[in-house]
This record gives structure tokens, C-alpha cells and sequence, in this order.
């Protein structure tokens, strides 16, 4: 007869200190914690674009690139070098070269001079000899002799993040733009140039009219023009008596109502239609005081701000 389960339970329990020794002995001790994971739930250091493996380019890439660059520039009003191909990390292009001007009559020097893509090379062109000499010599009455480069081929994420998307930048396929130095002499930026129009306080409230005040009011056969206050016949207006702002007669300073201004949208207009990206002031802080052009292939249309 076996005994009741509440009595084996019983007999377990008391030869169980004696055998906790020999199963301590049969566990397998636990693996030791990965040091990485050990200071928590950090993140991993981001690898920079320099930083990653590079793949080099094929004879074929180059030979392609070198082809596309020579129907390209046959046409194209260019002193230029041509450079070895860069490969560094993600970054690089199998064709770059450098550009000291662009255009013939008038030549637009890039200073310094930018290490760019042919096909940037070609869209720089068009910009400067179709949008840019006509809205410069038509507003400004001077042509652009100098773009001032401020960041041409540099292997980077985009706005020089720690992480995100790599930058067009970064294959030599961007040109940021600070200024325009005319002709003339002038130097017209995009930091002070571009319309920023600044906030307009509201206009005080009138009191409310107390009762003696109402009565005093003048009569609307007493004034010729009920817009502006000039129109009012001194002898009937009463003093205290509230009145509506003055007309102005010249616009607000700060409206963009000059040529610099002007002539800053109208070509960054223009480069939303031949370049892939255009961003100016108006798209983040990190552009306020630049034009960055890029050839971004894109399906439908371009990306500008």
C-alpha cells in the first residue's frame, strides 16, 4: 500500500536539504553578460559616411561617368579639371571635377572653386545664363561675376548630423551658395538680401465711448472722407474724439520691397525648375543664410523650399 500523498511530500521536504549541495553542483553557471549591453540600453555610436565600407568603383561606372561628362560639357562654357574618381566610405563619385567658372560672356567665377558632378556642373550653367544674369542686370542693373561656394563635395550627413540620410553633398552632387558678387562690386548675400518680414504688433484698441462722448461725435455730413482721418475738416473734429489710423504713405520697412529682395526670390524661383533640390532660408535654420542646390534624382518633381 502506498502512503498518502500529504506523507511523501513530508519525506521530500526533509531529504531536501540534503541534496541541494549535489544539484548546486550539476547547474551550469550563467553566461556572463555582454559588456556592450551591460552600461544599459545605450545606443550604438552612429558610423559616419567616412566610416563605412568602401566598395570601389568599376571600370565601367568610370567609363560611364567620363562619357556622360564629355556630351555633357561639349556645350557647356567651362573651366574646369577633371579628378581622380573619390571613393571614401558611402561617399564619393566616379567622375568629378573641378570648377573654376561657368559661362563665357559673362564668366561667373566659383570661389573657391567647387569639386562637383558634371550633371551639377550642366544645371549651374543653365541657372546662371537663363534666370540669373537676366534678373541680375534687369534689377540689380549689373551681372554676377562671382558665386561665393560654401560647401561644394564633403562626405557627410545631411546638415552634418551625427546620423540620418547621407548628404548629396557627399557624392559631389551639391553646391551651397552664400552670395552673388556683381560687376559692379557689389555684394548682395543671402543672409541679408532674402525677404523677411517681420511681425507686425496689433494696433491699440480705441476706449470704450462713454455716454457724453457719443453725443459729441461728429456728424457724417461733417466729414468728406470717412478712410482717412486727413480728409476731415479740422474745424468739426473735436479733441479726445477717437480717429482712425493715417493712411500710409510709404511701405513698411520691413517688407521685402527693394530689388536685392526681389531678385533673391525670383532666382530661387527659377531653381526649383532645374535643379532636383533647392533649399533657401525658409526651409530651416541650417539654410538661413545659403542657397543649396543638389541633383537629386526624384520621380515626379522637385524639392524645393
Amino acid at each position: 500500500m502506498r502512503p498518502p500523498i500529504l506523507v511523501r511530500l513530508l519525506l521530500l521536504l526533509a531529504l531536501a536539504p540534503a541534496s541541494l549541495p549535489a544539484l548546486a553542483d550539476q547547474t551550469p553557471p550563467l553566461p556572463e553578460r555582454n559588456p556592450a549591453r551591460a552600461k544599459g540600453l545605450e545606443a550604438e555610436t552612429p558610423v559616419m559616411p567616412s566610416e563605412a565600407p568602401t566598395v570601389a568603383w568599376t571600370d565601367r561606372e568610370m567609363a560611364a561617368a567620363k562619357a556622360k561628362c564629355t556630351e555633357m560639357l561639349d556645350a557647356t562654357a567651362l573651366d574646369y579639371e577633371p579628378l581622380d574618381p573619390i571613393k571614401d566610405g558611402l561617399c564619393g563619385a566616379p567622375a568629378p571635377i573641378l570648377v573654376r567658372s561657368i559661362g563665357g560672356n559673362p564668366k561667373v567665377e566659383i570661389n573657391p572653386p567647387a569639386t562637383i558632378t558634371c550633371p551639377m556642373a550642366g544645371a549651374l550653367q543653365i541657372w546662371l545664363s537663363k534666370f540669373v544674369q537676366p534678373e541680375a542686370k534687369a534689377l540689380l542693373g549689373s551681372s554676377v561675376a562671382e558665386l561665393q561656394n560654401v560647401s561644394s563635395y564633403a562626405c557627410r550627413n545631411r546638415n552634418g548630423g551625427a546620423k540620418g540620410l547621407v548628404s548629396e553633398h557627399a557624392f559631389a552632387n551639391a553646391l551651397d551658395v552664400s552670395a552673388f558678387i556683381l560687376a559692379s562690386g557689389e555684394r548682395v548675400t543671402v543672409l541679408e538680401s532674402w525677404p523677411r518680414a517681420l511681425a507686425t504688433p496689433p494696433l491699440p484698441q480705441p476706449k470704450p465711448e462713454r455716454p457724453a462722448e457719443r453725443a459729441a461725435m461728429v456728424t457724417p455730413a461733417a466729414v468728406k472722407s470717412p478712410v482717412s482721418a486727413s480728409a476731415v475738416e479740422p474745424a468739426k473734429v473735436k479733441s479726445g474724439e477717437p480717429q482712425p489710423p493715417p493712411e500710409a504713405t510709404t511701405p513698411p520697412a520691413d517688407l521685402p520691397a527693394n530689388e536685392r529682395s526681389d531678385f533673391m526670390r525670383r532666382i530661387h524661383r527659377a531653381a526649383c525648375g532645374t535643379f532636383g533640390t533647392v533649399l533657401g532660408p525658409e526651409a530651416n535654420d541650417a539654410h538661413k543664410d545659403h542657397f543649396h542646390f543638389d541633383m537629386k534624382k526624384r520621380r515626379h518633381s522637385s524639392f524645393c523650399e
